[in-house]
């Protein structure tokens, strides 16, 4: 069983060695690359000195860095361990989540991160205030659109399957890339578990490349867009609801009026009326449509994971 941990950095000088040497205490076997995407300081001298392989990604964004490791070791490993470069994430139940994937058949782990209460020195605050609500809400909003039970839907600390890595085909975002993989998950309905893992601050020196209110307004509409792309009958049949009500509004007084009177005294309603009912149907045919198209790329995507 090879392994391999995909480290995806941006001046991450400060905190890259650390995130290096907790690995190998952890994974001694496993292969080790960071994935540059862009850095200004010394994050790419510190990994070669180190003697870890460096990957680079000139695109700005945590997405395009997953990617770029993706699309040029998923041939090569069977388990692939994702965490950010910021040593901010504990490594000691890496050795179960492994397992899990290689032995228990899960094509994802997903850590679920504990605030540790040890004061660590060096260390900042681990969570803000923003992010403490931002990842709550996001998290439920994502279990009540997908059903899919991630406690902790932005976690950076993740292990999947070679079948996982290789049908996996997006990447093109920033730290949006965790609700492409949640949504992953629930388009080739991939076996999914937790496992609790320390979340601490950062070194001191570090800072957070994460913007609590641009970021999470991105991440909030990237969730609403998977929930339009692997929902489709569900997402549209919701808009089409408005209109049908509005419609059997309008209609509905129309016709009471006529059979009263043989007369339609209300031709604004009666315009209005039709062209709401056309619109819930127009809806309601175009989630049918993307739902067939849904099916479509989940067999597609599961053909590539059943290859593996």
């Amino acid at each position: 069983m090879r392994i391999v941990v995909v480290l995806p950095c941006y001046n991450e000088a400060v905190a890259i060695s650390s995130t290096i040497t907790e690995v190998r205490q952890y994974l001694p076997d496993a292969d080790i690359f960071v994935v540059d995407n862009g850095s200004t300081d010394a994050t790419v001298e510190t990994a070669v000195s180190l003697g870890v392989n460096v990957l680079f990604e000139p695109q700005r964004g945590k997405g395009y860095a997953v990617r770029r490791a993706f699309s040029q070791l998923c041939n090569q490993y069977d388990v692939f361990f994702l965490v950010d470069g910021d040593s901010t994430y504990g490594l000691s139940s890496v050795r179960t989540g492994i397992r899990m994937v290689a032995e228990a058949g899960y094509d994802m782990v997903v850590g679920t991160r504990i605030p540790t209460d040890v004061e660590l020195g060096g260390r900042s605050d681990h969570f803000r205030l923003g992010h403490q609500f931002g990842n709550k809400f996001l998290s439920e909003l994502f279990r009540r659109l997908f059903r899919l039970q991630i406690s902790d839907t932005l976690s950076g600390w993740r292990i999947f399957s070679r079948g996982y890595v290789k049908s996996f085909s997006g990447g093109a975002s920033g730290f949006e890339i965790e609700a492409e993989f949640n949504a992953h998950a629930f388009l080739i309905s991939a076996a999914v578990a937790e496992l609790p893992v320390e979340y601490r601050g950062r070194i001191s020196g570090s800072s957070s490349k994460l913007n609590t209110y641009r970021d999470g307004s991105k991440i909030l509409f990237k969730n609403l867009r998977y929930f339009r792309n692997e929902r489709p009958l569900l997402a549209f049949s919701l808009l089409a609801s408005p209109w049908s009500i509005l419609s059997v509004f309008l209609l509905y007084r129309v016709m009471s009026d006529y059979l009263a009177t043989k007369l339609v005294h209300n031709f604004p309603s009666l315009i209005a009326g039709v062209g709401s009912f056309v619109i819930a149907c127009n809806l309601y045919v175009a989630g049918m449509i993307l739902e067939r198209i849904r099916l479509q790329r989940a067999a597609i995507a599961r053909l590539a994971f059943n290859k593996s």
